[in-house]
């Protein structure tokens, strides 16, 4: 199994590369598990899974945690994992997970209920001690890719330590660069093994070298992503760009990163 995030600014295109990425893996036969932990919830739209299919961890947080954790605080710091079995952790699966058209296991972490509840911290607590289980009980599955939130948080509270890799999202702009910078030291940080940079919406193939100089990255481990205005499009009529305009360039761009990946 590999497990794998997404991160960077919000904005630039983390989502879309997701849930292409893993259409083309599920696509090659593998067994994928995508797990949404942005509050704003878009991912299993844009596989097209419709809200009214989902039950979010949030909405039952603290039963799904007494499953799996002996004692303890809500945000995980105290207590520790139990040993669950098979037919639980199945259980638990089936019950907060929606298996897409063309077999795309999706899991969404869930928002804020309410103006004052806090923050998301025990939830993103929760994502991790569930995929903790899942590597340990289902190796089963092939990949776990994780589409973060804008920013740092879910890296912050070490949601990836020790994940396969880490897929940096950004685009050619100060602000989303100097995201890009602070996430890659924060997953250097909790051992991420490898990180690629993935530069999306690239009109300019100059623009690369540039960057490469601002983050301090290994050629090798940039991938150029195009701008496509027909992404624009497909997001209008809730499509994935695959469906909508499947001779896309960006496409093929995506299939570099999933290669790459799988290698």
């Amino acid at each position: 199994m590999k497990k794998i995030i997404t991160t960077g600014k919000g904005g630039v295109g983390k989502t879309t590369l997701v849930a292409t990425l893993a259409r083309l893996l599920v696509n090659d036969g593998y067994r994928v598990l995508v797990i949404d932990t942005d509050p704003s919830m878009n991912l299993a739209m844009s596989l097209g899974v419709p809200y009214s299919m989902l039950t979010t961890l949030a909405d039952n947080r603290a039963a799904i945690r007494d499953r799996l954790v002996v004692s303890g605080n809500e945000d995980d710091r105290q207590g520790h994992a139990h040993e669950v079995d098979d037919d639980s952790l199945e259980d638990l699966i089936s019950t907060y997970t929606v298996l897409t058209g063309d077999k795309i296991r999706v899991m969404v972490m869930g928002t804020i209920p309410y103006g004052g509840a806090g923050c998301i911290c025990s939830s993103i607590a929760l994502v991790k001690l569930i995929i903790e289980r899942l590597e340990k009980r289902m190796p089963s599955l092939d990949f776990i890719i994780v589409d973060s939130q804008a920013g740092s948080e879910v890296l912050g509270r070490g949601l990836a330590a020790n994940y396969d890799y880490n897929l940096v999202v950004t685009e050619a702009t100060p602000k989303s660069l100097d995201v890009a910078r602070h996430v890659m030291k924060l997953a250097r940080d909790i051992g991420v093994k490898k990180q690629l940079v993935i530069v999306n919406k690239v009109e300019n193939g100059a623009d690369i070298k540039a960057i490469l100089k601002e983050l301090n990255s290994d050629f090798k481990d940039v991938y150029p992503v195009c701008y496509d205005r027909m992404v624009v499009e497909a997001d209008k009529q809730s499509r994935l760009i695959m469906d909508f305009y499947p001779d896309s360039p960006l496409i093929c761009d995506i299939r570099l990163i999933k290669e790459a990946i799988e290698g």
